[in-house]
């Protein structure tokens, strides 16, 4: 399934990114990635993404068939970095679960539609039927209107749901894209 890699996009600015899916190999550039993030961008992560261990485990359930993981590197540096989650039994292996950030210099150019494309079209291959981003209201709507015209729909808004540095809790909005089986029913 790696056979469509790596693959060049081209922003709305003119740069050349390079989408590729990671490799244990990145560790330390993922890191880097994570680490120039503000704190705002990684505060409401579920895990720590400044951590060797979070980055190795993400990386695992990469290779143990868990999860799809691409980065967009721009020269030698990771730019973005996008996840699709799944389960492998159970009730809920039909959904797929979004997770994306993009670099402050390299967002509202249309990187993370591309890589949000790319996760979709990955998501049909591996025959799940919906995916799912969730997003905190308030500091994500740009991701939210994104993916919003993608065909993603609001399904729910939990309300006070997260919490941020200062003790303000916000919304989380949960998102919902059905898939079909042929890119051409997109």
């Amino acid at each position: 399934m790696h056979q469509r890699y790596p693959k060049e996009v081209v922003l709305t600015d003119g740069k050349e990114i390079v989408l590729r899916p990671v490799d244990r190999s990145d560790t330390e550039k993922l890191l880097s990635f994570y680490r120039r993030l503000s704190v705002q961008d990684r505060w409401f992560l579920k895990e720590d993404p400044c951590e060797t261990a979070v980055i190795q485990q993400w990386i695992d359930n990469q290779e143990s068939g868990k999860a799809f993981c691409i980065v967009a590197v721009h020269g030698e540096e990771i730019v973005a970095h996008a996840s699709l989650l799944w389960r492998t039994g159970g009730g809920r292996k039909h959904l797929g679960i979004l997770r994306i950030m993009v670099g402050e210099p390299f967002r509202n150019k249309r990187l993370g539609t591309w890589m949000v494309f790319d996760l979709i079209k990955r998501a049909m291959d591996l025959g799940l039927r919906k995916m799912r981003a969730d997003f905190v209201v308030g500091f994500e709507d740009l991701a939210i209107e994104a993916v919003r015209k993608l065909h993603f729909s609001r399904e729910c808004v939990i309300t006070d749901y997260v919490c941020d540095q200062e003790g303000r809790y916000h919304d989380c909005q949960i998102m919902i894209r059905d898939l079909h089986e042929e890119w051409g029913d997109f």
